[in-house]
């Protein structure tokens, strides 16, 4: 007995791995997904866009959004959805769209006009080799599967444009704007209205109180530096100790990190050993970093210190759809018709409450005040050494006597 099955463009290319077409992946999950996250900024904190397009196999859904924090205060909210099949092999939903030129090296995305005053057309070049983040990292609880996940992080050069409320913004690679970006695929709680797992859980994780874990420091950065580039994550404990953070990573160091060099450099890449922070300095005593310090060890005994100056506003991530963002509440992955289209323009000048059209206070998720930011960072030993790139800096529940509101 034969199966109707549907060839793609991807059938093509020579990499099949079962006999299955790439028009079904091996996980049947309703939480499969495959996509692409992007972030780009500039040396004056002007501009910070978050953009992503997502791919949901099993739910038959692609889904995109795009985020956009500018210097006076104002994020501009844009997400869009459609059925996936037949257009498979079409990046694109609504008016957004990926076209991928190089594989690893060299990506073109856009937003093309549209109701809610978003739009760009920008091109993405690596600037260094890709991090292997997480490599097929999977999660258990009472002997299930729950979760799985791989990705890969990488800094690179961007040029193009932007247009954000009536204002446009041209830039080219000698301009020092940078862009990072992670291409993840895996198992998650997308696709089902973004719940947490429904059946039965360990004792320990159903106690939790919050998204996050135990309470703390949750500090994350993707950096662009003249020759390198840096990726690392942390957890800074309430009882002073430090925990590695992000997917990859949980085997009890005390932090996630990788250095890699500018293509044809030929320098190895290499991750920082340990961790300790300098003093940091938050916007009117309240849960959003102004300006801080990170003290990372190399392998061959040395340090990088770095002075982090935050020069961006805040974008917050439930205005791409996550945690329920979307008007009907569902989150991300979810078939909510043929084609959708949606935003609002939010004020986010205050540095942890935002505020809607209408003066009204949308809640954040509970247990951190998580947002991302973009900020320079000083290499304290060798100040000519200055990198851009996007940061997190949350705090869950409560930190050095900083509460979470």
């Amino acid at each position: 007995m034969s199966t109707r099955r549907t060839l793609t463009e991807m059938d093509e290319w020579p990499r099949h791995q079962t006999l299955d077409t790439f028009d079904v992946v091996a996980n049947p999950a309703p939480g499969w997904s495959d996509g692409y996250w992007f972030c780009i900024g500039d040396p004056r904190g002007e501009i910070n866009l978050i953009t992503a397009i997502r791919l949901y196999h099993n739910t038959n859904v692609i889904d995109a959004y795009a985020l956009v924090s500018t210097g006076d205060g104002k994020q501009y909210n844009l997400r869009a959805s459609r059925r996936l099949r037949p257009a498979i092999d079409n990046i694109a939903v609504g008016p957004f769209w990926q076209k991928i030129l190089r594989g690893l090296r060299t990506i073109r995305l856009g937003c093309a006009a549209n109701p809610h005053d978003i739009e760009f057309d920008i091109v993405w070049e690596s600037a260094a080799p890709p991090y292997d983040e997480a490599p097929g990292v999977r999660h258990y609880a009472d002997g299930r599967l729950v979760s799985a996940r791989s990705n890969y992080v990488q800094l690179g050069y961007v040029s193009g444009s932007i247009k954000v409320g009536g204002r446009t913004w041209a830039f080219g690679v000698k301009d020092g704007w940078v862009g990072a970006r992670d291409h993840s695929w895996g198992m998650g709680h997308t696709g089902e209205g973004e719940q947490p797992n429904r059946h039965a859980a360990p004792p320990l994780a159903a106690a939790s109180k919050n998204l996050w874990g135990s309470q703390g420091l949750r500090h994350w950065a993707l950096v662009r530096f003249p020759e390198r580039t840096l990726f690392y994550a942390f957890k800074r404990n309430p009882d002073g100790s430090y925990s590695a953070s992000g997917t990859g990573f949980q085997d009890g160091s005390s932090i996630h990190s990788r250095v890699d060099y500018l293509y044809d450099s030929g320098r190895a890449g290499w991750g920082h050993v340990d961790v300790s922070i300098g003093e940091h300095e938050w916007q009117d005593g309240l849960p959003r970093l102004r300006r801080g310090r990170v003290n990372l060890k190399r392998p061959d005994g040395g340090e990088d210190r770095f002075q982090i100056d935050v020069i961006s506003k805040p974008v917050y991530m439930q205005g791409g759809g996550y945690w329920g963002g979307w008007n009907d509440r569902l989150g991300r992955g979810v078939y909510r018709g043929e084609e959708v289209m949606e935003g609002e323009v939010w004020d986010v000048s205050h540095p942890v409450r935002i505020l809607d059209a209408q003066g009204q206070e949308v809640p954040p998720p509970p247990g951190a005040e998580y947002a991302e930011q973009f900020a320079r960072f000083t290499n304290l030993d060798d100040p000519g050494e200055v990198g851009l790139g996007i940061m997190e800096a949350a705090i869950i529940g409560e930190f050095d006597g900083i509460k979470n509101p």
